[in-house]
């Protein structure tokens, strides 16, 4: 007898969970554990069509009468939540149309950060997943592709390559795909910023999926919220730029005549002491160096040493930074 392929035991374990959610036969049961022993395939296929059942059946849980299956216990746990589906499905090609379609792309796997939290996360594909402060975003994998949502903060791939399934994060309305690259992604709030560190991706707004950006390594864009097209975006090449900005994975914040206010926004990124600058003349500094970025007060002694500036705090977990009364604006390097 032929050996079955992967797709007809797919499409073969679809029918019997659609079988199982019918009950119009009580044999059904005997019949399945039987089809279940004769491929040491079926097993994990079965299960992959039952979650993706329950994935696409709806949430009326007075509707779901129980699924049982002769499996183990943990798998019929599993399965108890399906419910009977108000239109079903029958014949195999129909059923193997529908295990494509859904791409067996299961529940999305969403991670969290909180403030002045790091988390390096392996994916299963075999990418990894540096995700900064702050931040929250979901995981997809399936046959065709491999979805990341970013719904606020910033990662850093590192994309495991794969050219039969591109690696595509969203951001907003826009995305970034890749086969096997790195860069990084960040929601600002006027828009989506996005630098590669190796290899090349594709960027692109969904209104408008058909003009492309392509960035390769030392590359970065920034793509506001107003614009309607990626190709309204400058793409800037600048490797040490993008080194700077992907300093936070070490724990820093490289600046290199950045001003005052725009440090203090970064540090606030990241800590429970939040930074306040007042005084605008002030504000306006450039600053040059590195930073810790854990340590806002080692960053406030620099400031305050460097620009003559003076401090208070309004509050238990605020420290305001000043011109001094006596201090005349100034371009001076802190160091620390």
């Amino acid at each position: 007898m032929e050996r079955q392929t992967a797709q007809q035991i797919e499409a073969e374990a679809f029918q019997w969970v659609m079988a199982l959610d019918r009950r119009d036969d009580p044999k059904t049961e005997k019949r399945l554990e039987a089809w279940l022993t004769g491929d040491a395939r079926r097993q994990g296929a079965f299960l992959k069509a039952q979650a993706t059942w329950a994935a696409m059946d709806g949430l009326d849980e007075d509707a779901r009468p129980p699924i049982t299956a002769p499996l183990a216990p943990a798998s019929r746990r599993a399965a108890r939540g399906l419910s009977r589906r108000g239109l079903l499905f029958a014949g195999g090609g129909l059923a193997a149309c529908l295990v494509a379609g859904a791409g067996l792309m299961l529940r999305p796997e969403v991670y969290r950060t909180g403030r002045g939290e790091q988390r390096t996360t392996p994916l299963s594909d075999g990418s990894t997943a540096r995700i900064n402060t702050d931040s929250a975003l979901s995981v997809a994998m399936s046959r065709d592709e491999r979805l990341v949502r970013l719904r606020d903060g910033e990662a850093w791939f590192k994309v495991a390559h794969d050219k039969a399934r591109p690696f595509r994060v969203e951001a907003g309305l826009v995305a970034v795909q890749a086969t096997g690259t790195a860069f990084a992604v960040r929601r600002r709030e006027t828009g989506v910023e996005v630098l590669v560190t190796e290899g090349s991706v594709d960027v692109w707004r969904s209104e408008a999926p058909s003009t492309k950006v392509a960035l390769k390594a030392g590359q970065s864009l920034f793509v506001p919220d107003a614009v309607a097209s990626v190709s309204q975006a400058r793409v800037l090449s600048d490797p040490a730029e993008i080194s700077r900005k992907l300093a936070w994975r070490d724990g820093r914040i490289e600046l290199d005549g950045e001003r005052l206010d725009f440090a203090v926004a970064e540090f606030n990124r990241y800590n429970r002491v939040q930074l306040l600058v007042p005084d605008e003349d002030l504000a306006a500094e450039r600053l040059f160096g590195g930073f810790s970025l854990d340590d806002p007060e080692g960053f406030v002694r620099a400031v305050q040493l460097s620009l003559h500036a003076s401090v208070r705090r309004p509050g238990p977990d605020e420290i305001a930074l000043s011109r001094a009364a006596d201090a005349l604006p100034r371009k001076i390097s802190p160091t620390t």
